[in-house]
């Protein structure tokens, strides 16, 4: 599992690299890592709430 997590922090923060080192409009990229760090924070800080809450019940 983290090794499945690291891949894919790579992959986003090769994504953002390479989108903020290309030719594309400095607002634009801005707006989309804006986005892209919402959309994330919003799938993943739930789930890391719910794994914890099912741990602390686990060790009940």
């Amino acid at each position: 599992m983290r090794l499945w997590i690291a891949c894919l922090l790579i992959l986003i923060i090769g994504a953002h690299i390479a989108m903020w080192t290309s030719d594309m409009p400095r607002d634009l990229a801005l707006r989309l890592t804006i986005i892209n760090a919402a959309g994330w924070a919003v799938i993943l800080l739930p789930a890391w709430a719910v794994s914890k809450w099912a741990a602390a019940h686990r060790r009940r």
